[in-house]
């Protein structure tokens, strides 16, 4: 291939990413925008997968950085449970390894939609000790999803933590992503020793992701809660139709 049709696909990954970024970093699910481009471009599924989780791992950590007083303060009140959803990562991480894919991945669409439509579920402040047990093994049960998975984290995750109406949209946004950024890291580290990462494409995508995931965290932090939720719905929705298909 040409120069030129290269610098053009790598300028199409980078405002794919971008985009990506945006709105991983204000919902989340927005990466599997990104993977049909990679196919298109020529990657095989394996490196596609894998560069771009990789590629669109920054968006997360860069959201938070971008609301970063926010984003200390809901990392140490949630460190438990990020530490909680991070070891089920690892055990999604081996999982991938050790079964086949379509084990899991027929019933991830059903996953993702039931925490979408969640969204709608009226919101009540959620004090008790079973509330908490049961969003403890639902965040749990996002981080395997993550290592096993991965799109769609981020909207099952804000699912959970918004049927606590005494959390603000700010504060689960950056629960979001503390939570997604640190339970994708360790799945993110072995695919880095994988052979299929395309690193010109890996490149372009974690720019445009990171520059998208700081506009994201800001926007996040300033829309109001019925525009956050809807966002975060319609990204899930959408998501969901996607795997379905």
């Amino acid at each position: 291939r040409s120069e030129e049709v290269e610098m053009l696909e790598y300028a199409l990954v980078l405002l794919v990413g971008f985009i990506v970024g945006t709105i991983n970093g204000m919902a989340g699910g927005a990466s599997l925008l990104s993977f049909p481009v990679l196919l298109a471009i020529g990657l095989n599924p394996v490196s596609a997968t894998v560069t771009n989780s990789l590629g669109v791992s920054s968006a997360n950590i860069f959201a938070w950085i971008s609301n970063k007083q926010t984003g200390w303060a809901v990392f140490h009140k949630y460190k438990k449970i990020i530490f909680l959803a991070t070891c089920f990562s690892a055990l999604g991480a081996v999982a991938l390894l050790a079964l086949p894919s379509e084990v899991f991945q027929n019933v991830v669409p059903f996953l993702l939609l039931f925490a979408t439509f969640s969204l709608l579920l009226p919101r009540k402040p959620r004090i008790g000790k079973l509330h908490k047990n049961l969003e403890r093994s639902a965040l749990a049960a996002s981080g395997f999803y993550c290592g096993y998975f991965g799109p769609g984290q981020g909207v099952i995750v804000i699912a959970t933590l918004s049927q606590d109406s005494s959390r603000t949209p700010q504060e689960v946004n950056s629960a979001k992503n503390v939570i997604v950024g640190i339970t994708s890291a360790l799945s993110n580290f072995l695919y880095l020793f994988s052979g299929q990462v395309i690193w010109p494409i890996f490149a372009a995508l974690f720019v445009g992701s990171s520059l998208g995931g700081l506009m994201g965290g800001y926007w996040a932090s300033r829309i109001p809660t019925q525009i956050f939720r809807a966002l975060v719905f319609f990204v899930g929705l959408i998501a969901s139709c996607w795997l379905f298909v």
